[in-house]
């Protein structure tokens, strides 16, 4: 089955009274394997099964503090049910394909400078990556690209830092409607032969009440994030040597432990946001830049890059975007959003990952909140500077 067709059929489930919800069960024991459909039939996934009875409420009512440092949220997990068999079980890379040939980035790309060739990217992501046909990255990162004179493709999976370790190799799981598909299943070729030249990985975004190098101390996981991380990472690299870019994606966080709105008939407060996003530009924002650390130290000839799209988006929204309506932004409190937040994370992801600002003339379409549309080239412009001022203690850029 191709991965357009797994997308649209899960996301059929949505429209006939499931939701897409919350990310993961902060004490839930990952599936064993993703391709045990029995293992992965769980409340909350992404693949439109909804909370189960009792789970919908789990965050506290009206404490607007950090998330507590020792026990992280009770969410559900985000990996779809239901998802075929992967044909492939090896756990080793394919060596058997022929050399890529294809205009690969072999270095960071020069901000300022395209890219030299179309990216093909596969994603290690969860739903503040892909939520639905409409409210996702990808469909942003191709319709850029294509404004700009630029290719994009893509393939992903859903998943944790944890599972995608557990859950090597990769599989074509993901698809966007409307958006070139780089690795389709049905075709017989592997993770290597489909010539990926870059890798978005984003961890969860519940996680950060312990560091990226240490243990979690509730669910008891086999590896740190960034032992999982580096499993992955490891394993891309044996199957595809050189050419290929590895990108942290940084998300936003959890929101449960902030609002008491239920995003129906009540939604968060100012006072609410703006400890929820002094939350994203401190100590959430400090866990991503320990997670780049630790991956650039234990894998430095991989050069792993980072695009901070929750923390710039926490700076645009309480400052030019202050004004957009809340209910235009999020749809839960886990937080999944509408098209207009992907759309102002694709924005980010695009300039990150092409290393130009985003097209001038880009035209919007309709589904994007109008406050947002009109303050487009400030929204480029802000989020351009950001990540150009995006450096290490030596004055490196994070990004590039």
């Amino acid at each position: 089955m191709k991965a357009t067709t797994v997308l649209t059929a899960l996301l059929s489930l949505v429209a006939l009274g499931g939701s897409i919800a919350a990310c993961d069960d902060g004490e839930a024991q990952p599936p064993a394997a993703v391709a045990d459909s029995s293992a992965d039939t769980v409340s909350g996934s992404d693949g439109a099964v909804t909370l189960d009875e009792g789970q919908a409420d789990t965050g506290p009512t009206a404490d607007v503090s950090p998330p507590d440092a020792t026990t992280g949220p009770d969410l559900p997990p985000d990996i779809p049910p239901d998802i075929p068999p992967v044909e492939d079980t090896s756990t080793q890379p394919d060596t058997t394909t022929q050399p890529d040939t294809t205009t690969q980035p072999d270095a960071p790309v020069t901000p300022g400078e395209p890219i030299d060739g179309d990216i093909r990217n596969y994603i290690f992501g969860h739903s503040l990556i892909l939520h639905s046909p409409t409210a996702n990255v990808p469909r942003w990162l191709h319709a850029l690209s294509q404004a700009a004179g630029h290719g994009y493709s893509m393939s992903g999976q859903y998943g944790f830092a944890d599972t995608h370790a557990t859950n090597l190799p990769p599989f074509a799981q993901w698809g966007v409607p409307d958006v070139p598909s780089a690795w389709d299943d049905d075709s017989g070729l592997s993770f290597a032969d489909s010539n990926f030249d870059t890798i978005l990985f984003t961890a969860a975004n519940f996680r950060q009440y312990y560091p990226p190098t240490g243990m979690d101390p509730d669910v008891q996981l086999p590896q740190t994030t960034v032992e999982s991380t580096l499993a992955v990472f490891d394993w891309v690299h044996a199957a595809e040597p050189s050419g290929v870019r590895y990108v942290i994606y940084e998300n936003w966080p959890d929101m449960a432990g902030y609002t008491s709105a239920d995003f129906q008939g009540s939604f968060p407060s100012a006072t609410e946001l703006d400890a929820y996003h002094s939350y994203t530009l401190g100590a959430f924002h400090d866990w991503w830049l320990a997670y780049q650390d630790a991956m650039v130290q234990a894998r430095p000839e991989l050069n792993v890059r980072m695009i901070p799209v929750g923390s710039v988006m926490a700076q645009l929204l309480t400052g030019t975007l202050a004004g957009i309506p809340v209910e235009a932004l999020y749809e839960d409190d886990a937080p999944h959003g509408q098209p207009t937040l992907y759309f102002i994370a694709g924005v980010i992801t695009y300039m990150g990952l092409y290393g130009v600002p985003a097209p001038d003339d880009f035209v919007i379409p309709d589904d994007i909140d109008p406050g947002v549309v009109a303050l487009y080239p400030q929204i480029v412009s802000e989020a351009w500077t950001a990540l150009e001022n995006f450096v290490d203690a030596d004055g490196n850029n994070r990004v590039w």
